[in-house]
């Protein structure tokens, strides 16, 4: 009779239980169960040992070596590796696992993937059977601690395909030592309800300049697992539309959200370059002196984390080396996230490279990232408005493009008296105005806006003053500027802009850059003033300009500059008017005048007003570019000044130099070049 063993019966090589990668020390040095990483999961700080115990629960560093494990196949070939599946089960119940050999990729290059450690077939066998899962909460390549350097979407750098083992190494062994190193968090959240009205502030007022966030992502409970992104959404909410209800302050938030990005509390890579992106709202000092709390500075922290990210790559799907795991996104998701935060930088970083005249942080020859389309945004597919702030920023970034190319070329140092007009950049900007879509084109060719949207008149502002900055340097001589009717136009559609939305209540949602949009559109007016038959509609719109400024500054430092310059060069309207009187006085005036300001002679320059009339170096001054393409929205009844220069007369007009006190001023913005003071943010 045969009896039955007590023994267990061998089926097969069984997979070993994985070892928890988290574990406290008071568990481990009991030699107990530890379910700190389940609970890591969850938002907790400790295990449930340790929080029935009442102690603190300290992480035990990780002292096990780091296994490489084989990257998983390319989306592209998923219908083969199902087909695959089968037979390497099959095999793995017949044949030990020492024997057990996967296929090798289709590129020939053997550096991309080195021969495994012994001992690790099991694990390439399980990660073969076992893919990993697409989540759609984050991205799964970063561990708690932070986002490894070489888990970006395409990694193409030479040595870290001989060294990628080393690479991982040191990145576990940091991830660990940072866990055990961080302090408990004590987080200092807003309540509710006023987190709520931030974020409504957030997606009313600057989603469309900084689509940094999902919906999905803004709800309360998710939220506040991040307090850094919690709180950068505090700055925003409560600097653009203070709440009534008693709060910390834009202030408190942005030093509370500072210090949690700089002692790295928040381990999501993606939300931390979210929460800085978000840092833009708030300016607590001028970049008169320098200092680490300025836009410029905040922009390049977010362009140099994507640069080491990759996110300035384009991902490769096929068969190669930048489709391995860590070459991938995550997630759909995440990849889209990344790809707005990058674009959002980009913009940014171009429109103060041209405001401050400082070279761009990013080289367009080193990337190869496609330019933002309507599919990366999922709720334009769903949501009407989501869809038109969706391509306002499509189009706003391709103006910053634009803007980027003609900063760089007003930054380059040039010896020649008289520079070549760039006609190509400016017929980029006629191109870009006129490629807009009927309901993103500017509505103020009447004179009042029935259709007033905040974003549209918003998005023109810099298209306007990087056309002032174009012709308002001809003929790029010192002290010798012309004003050039785009120049005066552009300055007076910017007036009209602001006009629009000072009359709806207040310009709270304005950016601080648009502190340095009025003050290129002051100096083409106060040219303007010199003109006879223009001095008193542009003086109308200085008006507007300054009371723009006005509000500007209660938020923006940098805008309590510019007011003080427009009340030192601008004292009254009257003041202007007898400037002009004292030009028209006679010959000897002009004499005068230039005899007082050296190395200025008096050259004036008679321009016929009227599209299409007189002289072409007025009207016309690069060969082949009719001014008046600029302006495709513009109409007799837009402005005063618009009337004066877009209907034909028969008066004409004369367009001078500078006085004394201007002169001064437009040195300046002339040659867009601060390094000794900086006056925008």
């Amino acid at each position: 009779m045969v009896t039955s063993t007590p023994w267990l019966q061998f089926t097969g090589h069984q997979p070993k239980r994985k070892r928890a990668e988290l574990a406290c020390i008071t568990c481990h040095s009991k030699k107990i169960r530890c379910d700190l990483q389940v609970r890591s999961r969850q938002g907790l700080r400790n295990c449930t040992n340790c929080e029935t115990a009442g102690k603190e629960c300290r992480t035990r560093p990780s002292k096990r070596r780091t296994r490489r494990t084989r990257d998983p196949p390319s989306p592209l070939n998923s219908g083969s590796r199902e087909q695959a599946q089968p037979a390497v089960e099959d095999s793995a119940k017949d044949t030990p696992h020492e024997n057990v050999t996967l296929p090798e990729p289709q590129w020939t290059w053997g550096f991309d993937n080195p021969s495994p450690l012994p001992g690790d077939s099991t694990q390439l066998t399980h990660a073969h059977l076992n893919p990993p899962i697409d989540h759609p909460g984050g991205n799964l390549s970063c561990s708690p601690a932070t986002c490894r350097t070489n888990d970006t979407e395409t990694r193409r750098d030479f040595s870290s395909r001989y060294y990628e083992l080393e690479i991982q190494a040191d990145a576990r062994n940091q991830e660990q030592r940072l866990l055990a190193q961080r302090p408990p968090d004590v987080p200092h959240l807003p309540s509710p309800d006023l987190l709520q009205s931030f974020i409504e502030t957030y997606l009313e007022y600057c989603s469309p300049w900084c689509p940094v966030l999902d919906r999905d992502q803004l709800e309360i409970d998710e939220l506040s697992q991040s307090p850094l992104l919690v709180n950068a959404l505090a700055i925003v909410g409560s600097h653009i539309q203070p709440p009534i209800l008693p709060h910390d302050g834009p202030a408190a938030y942005y030093e509370r959200a500072r210090s949690l990005f700089y002692n790295d509390a928040e381990p999501d890579v993606v939300r931390s370059l979210q929460a800085v992106s978000l840092f833009y709202w708030w300016s607590p000092r001028p970049p008169t002196i320098l200092h680490r709390h300025s836009s410029w500075w905040w922009t390049s922290c977010v362009v140099r984390h994507c640069q080491q990210l990759g996110v300035h790559h384009q991902p490769s799907l096929g068969p190669g080396p930048a489709s391995s795991q860590h070459n991938q996104p995550a997630n759909h998701r995440s990849h889209l996230i990344r790809r707005r935060i990058w674009w959002t930088a980009f913009a940014r970083e171009r429109l103060t490279s041209i405001c401050q005249g400082r070279p761009s942080i990013i080289d367009e020859a080193d990337c190869d990232i496609t330019e933002p389309t309507l599919d990366d945004f999922p709720d334009a597919l769903l949501d009407h408005t989501a869809r038109v702030r969706a391509e306002i920023f499509i189009y706003w970034v391709r103006l910053c493009a634009v803007i980027g190319r003609i900063a760089k070329y007003l930054a380059r140092p040039t010896s020649a008296i008289n520079t070549p007009f760039p006609t190509h950049l400016a017929q980029e900007l006629i191109t870009w105005v006129q490629s807009l879509p009927p309901h993103l084109q500017l509505p103020i060719n009447a004179d009042r806006t029935t259709t007033f949207n905040r974003d549209v008149h918003q998005m023109h502002l810099p298209y306007l003053a990087v056309i002032i900055m174009l012709h308002l340097k001809l003929p790029y001589q010192p002290h010798h500027s012309v004003a050039y009717p785009p120049t005066i136009l552009a300055a007076s559609c910017v007036a009209r802009i602001l006009r629009d939305t000072l009359a709806r209540g207040g310009t709270r949602f304005l950016m601080a850059i648009t502190g340095w949009y009025c003050g290129m559109a002051f100096i083409a007016l106060l040219q303007a003033c010199r003109v006879d038959g223009l001095a008193a509609a542009a003086n109308e719109d200085l008006d507007i300009l300054t009371l723009a400024v006005d509000q500007l500054r209660s938020m923006w430092p940098t805008a309590q500059i510019f007011h003080d310059g427009f009340q030192r060069l601008r004292p009254s309207a009257a003041g202007a008017e007898a400037l002009l009187s004292l030009s028209n006085s006679g010959p000897s005036a002009h004499v005068g005048l230039a005899s007082t300001v050296p190395n200025v002679e008096p050259a004036i320059t008679e321009v016929p007003v009227g599209p299409g009339t007189g002289s072409e170096l007025a009207n016309n001054p690069p060969e082949g570019l009719n001014w008046m393409d600029y302006f495709p929205f513009a109409t007799a009844q837009t402005s005063g000044v618009a009337e004066r220069l877009l209907v034909p007369h028969t008066e004409e007009m004369t367009f001078e130099e500078f006085p004394e006190s201007m002169v001064q001023f437009q040195d300046l913005f002339t040659d867009c070049n601060f390094p000794d003071m900086n006056l925008f943010t």
